[in-house]
């Protein structure tokens, strides 16, 4: 029977079931390299036994593990959990939420996924298996198009400007039609006044 070499996702498989139980040392797990589905998966482990922490320093409730949950072990590790939790970085992480968005994801779940990201790199941050957190700004793609907007898309300032100006023509309108019903009402009772005084 022939044996062919383990692929780097099924060697981070084989380490993460035989550590699960006895977390790597810090050292050890920065020499060795530990992939961004090892991590999530001691992270989610954490969060559910309370260990980890938020950025307040307060426990993850059980609605934010059940968000985390299916951030992470969903789009995140199904796109990027092979790959070392040390080797991405921040341009890596936007082009996963912009494919998301391109996917149709709500902006609710792209900042869910988001700050999903930044809670698993702040919990790699404190175990040291990263030097920095590379998700601490990431962009959602409507935000960087308010910053940056399009060419064919017209400015939020632009597209006040009209919106006053557009106001301001239809104050103008009702003026001129009010005025236009009062001199009308006017003639119409002058006229009344005529016809009554002829007749007499």
């Amino acid at each position: 029977m022939v044996h062919y070499p383990k692929t780097a996702w099924q060697g981070a498989l084989d380490r993460h079931s035989s550590t699960a139980q006895a977390p790597v040392p810090r050292a050890a797990a920065a020499r060795a390299g530990v992939s961004v589905h090892e991590t999530i998966v001691d992270f989610l482990e954490a969060a559910d036994r309370g260990s980890a922490l938020d950025r307040y320093g307060r426990a993850f409730s059980a609605d934010s593990v059940h968000e985390l949950r299916w951030c992470l072990s969903g789009h995140v590790d199904e796109r990027l959990g092979s790959v070392d939790v040390r080797g991405l970085h921040r341009r890596d992480l936007e082009a996963l939420v912009d494919e998301l968005a391109a996917a149709g994801l709500t902006r609710r779940r792209l900042r869910a996924v988001a700050k999903s990201l930044r809670a698993l790199y702040d919990y790699a941050g404190e175990r040291e298996l990263v030097a920095h957190n590379p998700a601490a700004r990431i962009a959602l793609p409507d935000e960087d198009d308010a910053e940056q907007p399009s060419r064919g898309r017209p400015q939020p300032s632009r597209l006040r400007s009209v919106a006053v100006g557009a106001d301001r023509a239809w104050v103008g309108v009702d003026r001129a039609l009010s005025l236009g019903l009062q001199v009308a009402t006017l003639c119409f009772v002058l006229l009344a006044l005529f016809f009554i005084a002829e007749s007499l």
